[in-house]
């Protein structure tokens, strides 16, 4: 199934909704968290630095803490903001915001988010790492920059945009027998386009998929529009003629099978869909 994507506010409605389940959504959210937080810690080395805050993050990080005890780690709870005692920590788990920050981070949160990213063990961020703003990625002030994160009931989009990516790391999602619910969005995975790519027919030529136009590549930009065509030509388009506002080239090397033309003389064909942009200027 294609992987849903879940804004801040639809996550509160499915919590609401399952307001009653048994074993409750923070003691499942906590028992996955701690199985892979126990992976994730050093053979070598037992101790964890588990980072509780005041709401709900923090309730799983707890959970978290006491299960890790139960598996023999040395875990060290930290449920108040002051920067812990340095240690060779195995690993850190961030429990202090998750998606209901709606603040930047100041004070002794923020000196406590640059000790966790000043260290050089795994760190895993309970739902989404702290600082972190759930619906757009943005980094409230500062965020921790996480190895690791699990994730609760779906993926969030402030995991995958703008400083999203930089401080997750490896993303991990836990439904917690949530079934899946109404969602804003979904990833772009070849999942959620297989029922409607049908394999071609081994008698086809690229004629017989339509043809597109890119129309951009000013002086100077032309790699734009070139590379704007070779993606296409890898989507599965089957004419793809490339109208150049600067003088064309007579051949692109690297994509022969492109059609370059001037932009006046592209705009002559029959086109569908046209693109109109990459390198306009």
């Amino acid at each position: 199934m294609p992987s849903p994507i879940y804004l801040t506010d639809d996550i509160r409605r499915i919590e609401r909704e399952a307001g009653n389940v048994i074993p409750p959504l923070m003691e499942r959210a906590g028992a996955a968290a701690a199985e892979l937080a126990a992976r994730l810690a050093s053979d070598k080395q037992k101790d964890v630095l588990v980072l509780a805050g005041p709401g709900n993050n923090g309730g799983d990080a707890k959970i978290v803490a006491a299960r890790l005890k139960e598996q023999f780690f040395r875990v060290t709870l930290a449920d108040k903001p002051q920067v812990p005692d340095d240690k060779p920590w195995a690993l850190i788990v961030d429990g202090l915001f998750g998606i209901g920050l709606a603040r930047d981070l100041e004070g002794d949160y923020a000196r406590l988010v640059e000790y966790v990213n000043r260290q050089g063990c795994p760190v895993l961020a309970l739902d989404i790492p702290s600082g972190l703003h759930s619906d757009s990625g943005r980094v409230m002030g500062r965020a921790v920059r996480a190895t690791h994160t699990i994730t609760f009931i779906g993926l969030k989009p402030g995991l995958l945009t703008l400083d999203g990516p930089d401080h997750c790391g490896e993303v991990v999602v836990a439904d917690l027998g949530v079934p899946a619910q109404r969602q804003s969005a979904w990833v772009a995975s070849p999942a959620l386009f297989q029922n409607a790519l049908k394999p071609r027919p081994r008698n086809f030529h690229k004629g017989m998929a339509g043809s597109l136009g890119i129309l951009g590549g000013a002086t100077g930009m032309s790699g734009a529009a070139l590379l704007a065509g070779r993606a296409a030509l890898k989507l599965g388009a089957g004419r793809v003629y490339v109208g150049m506002l600067d003088d064309a080239l007579a051949v692109e090397p690297i994509a022969p099978e492109l059609m370059l033309r001037h932009a006046d003389d592209a705009l002559g064909q029959d086109l569908y869909p046209l693109v109109v942009g990459p390198g306009l200027g």
